[in-house]
C-alpha cells in the first residue's frame, strides 16, 4: 500500500485526514510524524502537522516456520505437545482459563530441566510467532478478564478469522450500553485497548481486529446507509447539496462507501475534527469524484 502525507492543526488532526483517504480505522494504519505543529504565542498555529500514513501490511508465516515452530516447541518441553490457546474459534472463557494454568505448570516443571537459555528461547519464540488464532485466544482472554472487572456477564465469540483480520463479537443479556457508549465511542476504545493488550503480548500481532457488541456495529451501519440514501435522494431531487452531522472517520466511511456506487451523487469530506462531516452533493457538479479534504 502507498504512503498518502496529510496535515492538519495537530497530529491528530492530520491523521484523521489520512483515515478519510484511506478509508480504514485508525487501528489498521501505520503513520509516522513528518514534521509536528508549531502554535505561537498566542495559540495561533504556525505551522500545521505533517504525517506519512499508509494501512498497515500484512506479512504471512510460511508453513514451514510454523512447522520448525512446532517441532522445537516439542523437543523443548518436557510436557509434550499441547494444543495452543486460542485453536478454536469458539473459544469460551472457561478453556483461557484452563489453557493459562497448563501454560504456568509447564512453566514450573520446566523450570527445574531447562537452562536459563533453553527457557529465554522458548519465550522470545512464543511472542515472536504468534499466528493470528493465537492471537485471537489473547484478545478474548483480555475481554473476559475486562468483562468481569466491568461486572458485566457476557458471551465472547471469535466469529471469524479471515487472512489477517479477527472479527469478534460481545452478546448478552445483560445491558451491554456500557461496554459501547454514546455512538460506539467506548466500544472503540476497548477495540484499541484490546488490540494493544495482544500486541503487548506478543512481539509480532500484525492481525487486525474489528470488535462488535450486541451487533451495534451492523445496527449502526445499517442506520447510516440508510439515511445517507435519503439525504442522497433529496439532493437529486432539489440539486442542493447537503452537509451531514459530523462524524468520526469510521461513520464517514460507511457514508461513502453506501453512495460510492448511487448514481448521479458524488461525497466528499470538509471541516477539522471533531468536527468534520460528509458532504453530498450532485455529481456533476463534483466531477463524478468521491473526494477527501
Amino acid at each position: 500500500m502507498e504512503w498518502v502525507e496529510t496535515t492538519g492543526r495537530t497530529v491528530d488532526e492530520a491523521i484523521d485526514s489520512a483515515l478519510d483517504m484511506l478509508r480504514v480505522d485508525r487501528s489498521e494504519i501505520e503513520f509516522e510524524v513528518v514534521e509536528d505543529a508549531k502554535v505561537g504565542i498566542f495559540g495561533k498555529t504556525k505551522r500545521e502537522a505533517r504525517i506519512r500514513a499508509r494501512v498497515k501490511p500484512s506479512v504471512p508465516r510460511s508453513k514451514d516456520a510454523g512447522r520448525n515452530r512446532n517441532r522445537r516447541r516439542k523437543e523443548q518441553r518436557p510436557g509434550g505437545p499441547r494444543t495452543p490457546s486460542g485453536s478454536d474459534s469458539s473459544l469460551n472463557e472457561s478453556n483461557i482459563v484452563e489453557s493459562n494454568n497448563e501454560r504456568q505448570e509447564g512453566s514450573r516443571r520446566g523450570g527445574t530441566r531447562m537452562s536459563k537459555d533453553q527457557t529465554s528461547l522458548e519465550v522470545v519464540e512464543e511472542e515472536d510467532s504468534a499466528s493470528v488464532v493465537e492471537q485471537a485466544g489473547a484478545a478474548q482472554e483480555f475481554l473476559a478478564g475486562l468483562m468481569r472487572e466491568f461486572q458485566v456477564p457476557g458471551q465472547i465469540a471469535v466469529e471469524s478469522i479471515e487472512d489477517d483480520t479477527i472479527s469478534v463479537q460481545i452478546t448478552g443479556d445483560a445491558n451491554l450500553g456500557l461496554l459501547i457508549g454514546p455512538k460506539g465511542l467506548v466500544m472503540s476504545a476497548v477495540q484499541d485497548l484490546t488490540r494493544a493488550a495482544v500486541q503487548n503480548r506478543f512481539k509480532r500481532a500484525n492481525a487486525r481486529l474489528h470488535l462488535d457488541i450486541d451487533h451495534f456495529r451492523d445496527r449502526r451501519r445499517s442506520a447510516l446507509e440508510r439515511f445517507a440514501r435519503r439525504v442522497a435522494e433529496e439532493v437529486l431531487a432539489t440539486g442542493v447539496q447537503k452537509a451531514m452531522d459530523p462524524m468520526s472517520s469510521a461513520d464517514r466511511k460507511v457514508v461513502h462507501d453506501a453512495l460510492s456506487e448511487f448514481e448521479g451523487i458524488a461525497t466528499r469530506s470538509e471541516g477539522r475534527e471533531p468536527k468534520r462531516r460528509v458532504v453530498i452533493a450532485v455529481a456533476e457538479v463534483e466531477e463524478n469524484v468521491v473526494t477527501e479534504a
